[in-house]
């Protein structure tokens, strides 16, 4: 038996500039030069010598990059010269991109300037934004933000403005306060960064540096940015003079080991308790970076004993939680497989094409219930293997190929009954997982055309997960964007259609499952 499924979706959208502004506002954007001013450039200086990352800018090399000052307020004076000054400068060499900035402050005990964890957000602090658009696409960007106790946050920015905080980088920054206000210096290497291509004679990237000020509720922006603008990357400045650059041919492998002991209450009678439970586990994780710029990411085993666990919650709705992907294999390139959103305000629900997490989830078949008087099960299916090729060509292509192979899970468990022996039964099937993405962009990245498929098999040699889930699952379309007006207006939309296969009861289940209770009337 088998299910066909169709969803399509188009939206129109306009973004208008605010058209009565508060008179003090428009008066100090008529008064500001800087109001009318364009994207700003940069030159980045070849470095010479050595640099420290130590927050002081003290060495000799910074003194021979030029420095720019040019901020212009986001907000609240839209336009209007930032109350407090900030100077930058742009050193490199062959491996790193170094950026210092000094933001002078006549308070600098004032300074807010809490220490929180990585990647941190909504807190009450001083920042600074770096925000590095390297495939000078006017759509993509890498995003390193700190504040003076060099806390760190990295941001992957997307589609001209959505953002993916899963995305995790190595970088270092150093910050000092001082009696002119504080420093921020960055050393940040080209593997992290997204470029193709050989050394070029003269490279141009996306650039934009913005500095928020917490006691006065300001941003301070290097290329004029509102929040009235329609995109955010496509707003930036540009940096130039990147001359003699390679792309790094990256090589990283990241093996990694978990130990852990449970120890809980339990029956005394359950033949699987065991006061202290000891485990262990290991795998790893590859990635090469491909011509073109490309990038091939492998997985062996990947769980969450290698990154940060998913906060406690209980769901007491029918409907299933949905979490963010955390395991490194799964984040890197995620925004190529992002598929079916529209521009406009309302996205209809964004529904999600690809979830990562099904893949290595948690078992289907939970054996409860009086016929089972004790249980042993795994917590969650084991990824064999996984092979993914991701990233954007100098062309404009957005490519994107995944392909998962998850294990066959069994548990123990001990049936009620007198004189009962101990039994196995299957509760998650060999599986295979795939996804194909590719997008085009147009028009310079204000018009994109791409198309989505997946493809899900299971290996149901057990009846009763035979009746649970679906054999076969299928899934294909298409998505578009053309913007116009300086990007002011967009027209979007996607139409899929997807199939699945399985019998009798697991079609049934599915269709009357709270994710659509396809049974009731109209």
């Amino acid at each position: 038996m088998s299910l066909l499924r169709f969803s399509a979706a188009a939206a129109i959208s306009a973004l208008l500039l605010n058209a009565a502004p508060a008179r003090a506002q428009t008066q100090a954007v008529a008064a500001s030069p800087a109001a009318t001013r364009a994207p700003a450039t940069l030159q980045a200086t070849r470095l010479q010598g050595a640099v420290r990352v130590d927050g002081r800018l003290d060495d000799s090399a910074w003194a021979a990059a030029p420095a720019t000052d040019a901020f212009t307020q986001s907000y609240p004076n839209v336009g209007a010269a930032p109350t407090m000054r900030t100077e930058a400068r742009v050193l490199y060499d062959d491996e790193n991109l170094y950026v210092g900035v000094r933001m002078f402050d006549p308070s600098p005990d004032s300074i807010a300037a809490p220490l929180a964890r990585r990647d941190a957000s909504g807190i009450y602090s001083e920042w600074l934004h770096l925000i590095v658009d390297s495939r000078y696409d006017r759509r993509s960007a890498f995003r390193f933000t700190t504040n003076p106790r060099a806390l760190q946050r990295d941001v992957y920015t997307y589609d001209d403005g959505e953002e993916d905080g899963s995305w995790d980088a190595v970088w270092d920054v150093a910050a000092t306060v001082d009696s002119l206000g504080w420093v921020a210096e960055y050393r940040i290497p080209m593997s992290q960064l997204r470029f193709g291509g050989q050394a070029a004679d003269a490279r141009t990237w996306g650039f934009q540096l913005m500095r928020d000020i917490a006691r006065r509720g300001e941003r301070a922006s290097w290329s004029p940015w509102t929040r009235n603008d329609a995109g955010f990357v496509s707003r930036f400045g540009t940096l130039t003079g990147l001359t003699g650059v390679s792309a790094p041919r990256t090589l990283e492998i990241m093996p990694y080991a978990s130990a852990r002991l449970t120890r809980a209450p339990g029956d005394a009678a359950d033949p699987f308790f065991r006061e202290n439970e000891p485990g262990i586990d290991a795998g790893a994780d590859l990635r090469l970076g491909l011509p073109a710029g490309l990038t091939l990411s492998a997985t062996i085993n990947p769980d969450f004993g290698q990154v940060e666990a998913d906060p406690a919650e209980v769901n007491l709705s029918a409907f299933e939680t949905f979490f963010s992907e955390r395991r490194p294999f799964f984040t890197e390139g995620a925004d190529v497989f992002r598929f079916g959103t529209t521009r406009a305000f309302n996205r209809y629900g964004s529904q999600e094409y690809f979830y990562s997490r099904r893949v290595g989830r948690s078992p289907s078949r939970v054996l409860q219930g009086p016929s089972y008087l004790f249980v042993d099960a795994p917590q969650q299916t084991r990824i064999l293997g996984a092979a993914k090729v991701s990233g954007r060509t100098p062309g404009g292509w957005s490519i994107g190929l995944m392909d998962a192979v998850t294990g066959r899970e069994s548990a123990r468990f001990l049936p009620a009954g007198v004189d009962a022996e101990q039994e196995r039964a299957q509760v998650e099937p060999l599986s295979n997982y795939f996804v194909g993405r590719a997008r085009k962009d147009l028009n310079g990245g204000a018009s994109q055309v791409g198309v989505l498929g997946t493809a899900t098999h299971r290996n149901l040699d057990d009846e009763t997960l035979r009746g649970m889930l679906n054999r076969d699952a299928y899934l294909g379309g298409v998505d578009f964007l053309h913007t116009w007006g300086n990007r002011a207006w967009s027209v979007s939309g996607y139409a899929a259609a997807s199939r699945v296969s399985g019998s009798t009861d697991a079609i049934l289940g599915g269709q009357r499952s709270s994710a659509r209770y396809y049974q009731r009337p109209d």
